[in-house]
């Protein structure tokens, strides 16, 4: 009977465990995956994706902060993951395009009619700051699940630098309402092209999937 309770309680702390993961928020940058942090101040609320990748490497924007994607949980009854003092810096000239993906499972929250956003905010500067780096492009996609349902979020935010230096300047935003019943899972797809070396991609912290607005309690 003990051996029974005991391979009882084994398999619900598994069970706990996976559930618990599956919830957590998690990240991939250019095929490398990433999770949340389990120590230090933002333990199991952000992924820290500082590094080197294939063809660029993260930095942060700010010096003494990590560039980060985090879930927000300064607002109240909202569900939100945003980017947090990222700079993307190319290490070598390509024209390839490169991905940053992010998810997390929000089991609890806001019921009723909603608004959601995908906001993309920041710029792109060359090596220098002399200049914009033309030909640089970015999109930004955000995906709304429930009942395993995917949706995009309005319309995808696409811009490409010019030769005049208020193309390299973001400040997007699209929406579309959606009825919160239950359990949701928000997701948003980053890509980007940097084609010389030293070219940036500063993000702000506004740059973010949401749950906003909430029209409608019930």
């Amino acid at each position: 009977m003990k051996l029974l309770r005991a391979v009882a309680l084994s398999l619900c702390l598994l069970m706990g465990l996976g559930l618990s993961a599956a919830h957590a928020l998690t990240a991939n940058v250019q095929g490398v995956a990433l999770e949340v942090d389990e120590t230090g101040g933002f333990a199991g609320v952000c992924v820290v994706i500082a590094g080197d990748y294939p063809g660029f490497r993260v930095i942060a924007s700010e010096a003494g902060k990590t560039p980060k994607i985090c879930i927000d949980k300064t607002r109240e009854n909202v569900n939100a993951i945003e980017f947090r003092n990222v700079t993307f810096v190319a290490t070598e000239a390509s024209d390839e395009v490169r991905t940053v993906d992010f998810e997390h499972d929000f089991i609890r929250g806001p019921r009723g009619l909603v608004y959601t956003s995908v906001r993309l905010k920041g710029f792109f500067a060359t090596a220098t700051g002399v200049g914009v780096p033309t030909g640089s492009q970015v999109w930004f996609t955000g995906m709304f699940n429930q009942a395993g349902h995917n949706e995009t979020i309005g319309e995808e935010l696409a811009q490409s630098v010019g030769q005049v230096l208020d193309s390299a300047l973001l400040s997007g935003e699209t929406r579309s309402q959606f009825v919160l019943s239950g359990p949701r899972t928000l997701k948003g797809e980053l890509q980007f092209t940097l084609l010389n070396e030293g070219d940036k991609l500063v993000l702000e912290s506004d740059s973010a999937v949401i749950i906003d607005n909430i029209e409608r309690q019930y």
